[in-house]
């Protein structure tokens, strides 16, 4: 019992470790981008004469309206309308998120890319996330059918996954008799791997590049 007891205690404090180790690593990254945030701003305001203590307040409260339209719409927020939460002109919303996309705070993702309207805009969203694809929690909020290609995703490591080893996937578990892809029928389980991808990517959990033989899928490590 007491060997039992040391061996749980031994796994709650590696995982501990863990995941200190990960909040110090978010920590430098998001540091480094509040230098790059700064040498921005005291450019600005060398050009502008404009207060940088007060400029930097007013990007801040941009990246955070990103953050909550996130957390409430579950993808990223187009400049026409973070313009209007933010209560100002447009000029002035895509002079914030240009010096926040140099200063490596936010990125943006094409409509298409989401299987969102308009499908030319770009969709704003903030670099630094509040979950990964590895926490288990989040793995337990996706939908059945979009938790295999996540592992498979996420798995892959580096080196990325494929779109054409993601369909080979579903087949597998199609032919397998796994649920619920062994009720999507033949036809459709291209398409509906291309909604689970894009919801993915709306969540901002998984990053994707667009090679010449086919597109490859990574876990976001951000």
């Amino acid at each position: 019992m007491s060997q039992q007891r040391d061996a749980d205690l031994h796994k709650t404090l590696h995982s501990i470790e863990k995941t200190l180790k990960s909040i110090q690593s978010t920590l430098k990254r998001f540091e480094g981008r509040m230098g790059a945030l700064e040498e921005a701003v005291q450019q600005r305001f060398q050009e502008s004469g404009e207060n940088p203590l007060i400029y930097s307040r007013v990007l801040m409260g941009t990246v955070d309206a990103i953050r909550q339209y996130e957390r409430e719409h579950g993808h990223g927020v187009v400049a026409k309308d973070l313009a209007r939460l933010r209560g100002v002109e447009l000029p002035t919303i895509y002079d914030h998120l240009s010096k926040l996309e140099e200063a490596k705070l936010v990125f943006w993702q094409r409509g298409s890319e989401l299987g969102l309207k308009p499908f030319n805009a770009k969709f704003y969203s903030v670099m630094t996330r509040d979950e990964n694809l590895e926490d288990i929690p989040v793995l337990m909020s996706l939908p059945e059918e979009a938790v295999p290609i996540a592992q498979a995703i996420l798995k892959s490591g580096k080196e990325g996954i494929s779109r054409s080893d993601l369909i080979e996937i579903v087949r597998g578990l199609a032919e397998s008799g796994e649920k619920p892809w062994s009720k999507v029928p033949a036809g459709k389980r291209e398409s509906r791997l291309d909604d689970v991808i894009r919801l993915l990517l709306r969540r901002v959990l998984i990053r994707y590049e667009r090679r010449l033989d086919d597109n490859f899928y990574f876990a976001r490590t951000t």
